[in-house]
């Protein structure tokens, strides 16, 4: 076996860290994620743990569609052996496999084989997949798959629209915030113009109170100077009168 098709496997952090979001995630681990809805989430859902997997040291950079089969392929084998040994668990030496089969298969297993095995391809393109067994076997080669390789699948025209749809809201939502958002800032503006006004009539009646008021005090200047003058006049008339 070449070192290429050696790098290719998934190591085991790799697989540990499927079957531990898989636990966390257990509609997707069972493949109850059904119809428009469920594909999108399912879809969501895979290429979070795809990023998650491929983020990790030392094992392969794979894209969604193979990790989709490899988790499809490892229930596979796991259910067989299972089956194969007329249903008993205890054939599984791997504490992963015997971890899978307790979180998804122990419930929906029959003990007798059968000609075929049910594989959970919901989500594929096809129905061919890279048979796996344990990842300590190691006794299957898989191709090496590139990270160029096409996305995982085409949606179909009801899903394009749903998701245009979707977007469309957005959009309209987001319009509908930034309208709200700029009728409110009329509104603001509009207080202060008001508050404005406001302030510009009382800054009006106070310099009319004060012209009043210096109009008054000019006023009662000219009596006091009218009083003076008169006051002068009769200090002038009593003097010229008085006998000498």
């Amino acid at each position: 076996m070449t070192e290429r098709l050696i790098a290719a496997r998934p190591n085991l952090d790799q697989i540990k860290a499927i079957v531990e979001y898989m636990e966390q995630h257990p509609v997707l681990g069972s493949g109850q994620l059904r119809g428009m809805e469920g594909r999108h989430e399912s879809k969501k859902l895979w290429m979070k743990l795809t990023r998650i997997v491929n983020s990790i040291n030392e094992g392969p950079t794979r894209p969604m569609k193979s990790w989709v089969k490899f988790w499809a392929d490892k229930k596979s084998s796991v259910r067989s052996k299972v089956i194969s040994s007329g249903g008993d668990p205890s054939v599984l030496s791997s504490g992963i496999d015997r971890k899978i089969w307790d979180l998804f298969l122990d419930n929906d297993t029959p003990t007798k084989p059968k000609h075929s095995v049910k594989v959970e391809s919901h989500y594929l393109e096809d129905n061919t997949f890279y048979n796996e067994d344990d990842i300590e076997d190691n006794n299957i080669d898989e191709p090496v798959l590139s990270s160029e390789d096409p996305a995982p699948e085409t949606l179909s025209l009801e899903e394009r629209n749903m998701i245009l749809m979707e977007k469309l809201v957005k959009v309209m939502t987001d319009q509908a915030n930034a309208m709200s958002q700029l009728a409110h800032a009329s509104q603001v503006s509009s207080q202060a113009m008001e508050r404005l006004a406001e302030a510009s009539e009382l800054q009006a009646r106070a310099i009319e109170r004060l012209a009043n008021t210096f109009e008054s005090i000019g006023s009662t200047a000219h009596h006091i100077s009218t009083s003076i003058v008169d006051i002068d006049s009769t200090m002038k008339r009593f003097y010229n009168t008085a006998p000498t």
